[in-house]
């Protein structure tokens, strides 16, 4: 079940509440505790007494002050999260909610309003004594430290984070993460199989119970599951693809009738959600990179050093995915199977989108079959020359009907021959 919860866990990292939620609860007991502090420490233990007047009107200012903060945060961010889907890609968001930086100054801001509250109903109710008054008012001290720390430190980050090129390393640096977990199990410990797109004939199949995005696979459990009901399970699909109720999502060969429950078992091994998910879906990163290339490209934007910016990402991310992925000789889970992700998939999401969008812009496609042909000079895949060819050869293509000037279509067929010829080198030396 390490699946669910890692699934789990990266869903509660990319929401704004949970841990200001966790931050206030805990800021609250804590000004609760605060009432019985002389019946719970030592006589011989002595605190300075302050002014009952003092503290209530430092709460009143921390309440006023962390409201404001607060409600200034949220704006801020909305404008932010606005920009980044706008320019860049609604895809990019969770990665932006996630960030620690953000978290943890909405949780101080929220949970030190929180204690003031919590504070403020105590001094009402007259319940502190004069420690606990003491230590209130010394807990509230620190809290307006720590909100100063991060809002300061949130201020600059915010101003960081509107810049593109920082949403663009974002999605790297995820996107790299994610890489190596496929390239360390390309398969999940399943065996591979031959892509389909219908089920074999005279078989079991399953459908999700509704319709949503394939967010991870419990490989794990559909073992177990396979094993304690002997059965023989070939999955029709990979993390991130869209399933619904009719589209068949698993292939069951068995020696008797699946029963509800063990229906209900598989069915729950499947990790569903609205959106996407890094961890088993390395394609992600990639398509989203490919959509702000896109998107800087378009007549609205015009930004074709953005488009660049990706474009070395994509060099980088596919120099790793065009290295050797650690296929056990035996997999894991011998009774499941799964279509593999191979080189030519990744490749073609990424790059196929640009090299339509960037054809216009002899600046962009030149980069892009510099882009290529490094790919090529770093793949130790087999094959992957090749593939990088047929995506050579689409840019050229693009751009050969989309650029106007003679001189620029010339200088683009220099550079693609001369990338062809290195690729074929490279691709003769595997041979």
């Amino acid at each position: 079940m390490i699946t669910r919860l890692q699934n789990f866990v990266m869903r509660l990292r990319s929401t704004l509440w949970f841990r200001p939620s966790v931050a206030s609860i805990g800021t609250a007991a804590l000004a609760l505790i605060l009432a019985s502090t002389d019946r719970m420490l030592p006589e011989s233990v002595a605190i300075p007494e302050v002014d009952a007047g003092s503290v209530k009107e430092l709460l009143k200012l921390l309440a006023s002050a962390m409201l404001t903060v607060t409600t200034v945060t949220l704006s801020a961010l909305l404008l932010v999260f606005n920009m980044a889907a706008s320019q860049a890609s609604p895809r990019a968001l969770p990665g932006l909610m996630a960030e620690e930086v953000t978290q943890n100054a909405l949780s101080t801001f929220v949970a030190t309003f929180v204690f003031a509250l919590a504070g403020m109903l105590g001094l009402a109710l007259d319940a502190y004594d004069k420690s606990g008054l003491s230590l209130l008012f010394g807990i509230g001290l620190v809290l307006t430290v720590l909100a100063l720390r991060y809002l300061v430190q949130w201020m600059h980050h915010i101003a960081g984070t509107l810049r593109l090129g920082n949403i663009v390393a974002r999605v790297h640096k995820d996107t790299q993460d994610s890489l190596a977990r496929f390239q360390a199990d390309p398969n999940l410990g399943a065996k591979p199989a031959r892509p389909r797109r219908m089920p074999p004939e005279g078989v079991a199949t399953l459908a999700t119970r509704r319709s949503a995005y394939l967010c991870g696979i419990d490989t794990e459990s559909l073992q177990e599951i396979a094993e304690k009901h002997d059965l023989r399970i070939e999955l029709m699909c990979r993390p991130g693809d869209f399933v619904h109720p009719h589209r068949a999502a698993m292939a069951i060969e068995g020696t008797g009738e699946l029963q509800d429950d063990t229906r209900e078992a598989l069915l729950d091994c499947f990790l569903l959600g609205e959106e996407r998910s890094y961890h088993q879906d390395p394609l992600l990163g990639l398509q989203i990179l490919g959509e702000i290339a896109s998107r800087a490209l378009s007549p609205g934007v015009n930004d074709p050093k953005t488009a660049i910016i990706c474009l070395e990402r994509l060099e980088a991310l596919l120099s790793q995915a065009a290295q050797p992925s650690a296929w056990p000789e035996q997999p894991r889970h011998d009774r499941l199977s799964m279509p593999p992700l191979h080189f030519e998939t990744m490749l073609d999401r990424a790059m196929h989108p640009i090299a339509r969008d960037a054809a216009p812009n002899v600046e962009v496609v030149l980069r892009q079959i510099t882009a290529l042909e490094r790919i090529g000079m770093a793949a130790r895949t087999p094959h992957a020359p090749s593939h990088l060819r047929g995506i050579l050869a689409l840019t050229v293509a693009y751009a050969g009907n989309a650029i106007a000037v003679a001189q620029d279509r010339e200088a683009v067929g220099q550079a693609a021959e001369e990338a062809h010829r290195r690729l074929s080198e490279a691709a003769s030396e595997e041979r």
